[in-house]
């Protein structure tokens, strides 16, 4: 699907890091595909399905509604039982095949430039 319009299609991903005292942190983003705009940042020890449930919650109620559809992997928390009762229905949902990340490149690429530009020591 393409996002030829706002709100058409939200991407999802985590992107993996650790604080100054080496503690893992995780961070789920997701972006609008056709603005480019982040919708959702959320920076915890660790997030569920329950979680990722409430940050949608949230980003639907600011954007005004939910998109037509959220991309994203089979990660646990994306697979989870609680997001599929969740999105039933509110939006529908499409997994990228495994192992092909470029399949979900806005995402990746704006965890990137996350990663780049906020979370990289500076030298």
């Amino acid at each position: 699907m393409v996002a030829d319009a706002p709100n058409m299609v939200w991407a999802i991903d985590f992107r993996f890091d650790s604080t100054i005292h080496g503690k893992a942190i995780k961070i789920a983003s997701m972006l609008d595909e056709h603005t480019r705009l982040s919708v959702l940042n959320v920076v915890e020890r660790s997030i569920t399905g329950e979680r990722v449930v409430d940050g949608l919650a949230k980003a639907f109620a600011a954007a005004g509604g939910p998109p037509k559809v959220l991309r994203m992997d089979n990660g646990p928390e994306f697979i989870s039982q609680a997001l599929q009762q969740f999105c039933d229905s509110k939006t529908g949902m499409v997994y990228i095949p495994p192992g092909t990340p470029w399949n979900n490149g806005y995402i990746e690429s704006f965890n990137n430039r996350l990663r780049k530009e906020c979370l990289n020591p500076r030298r």
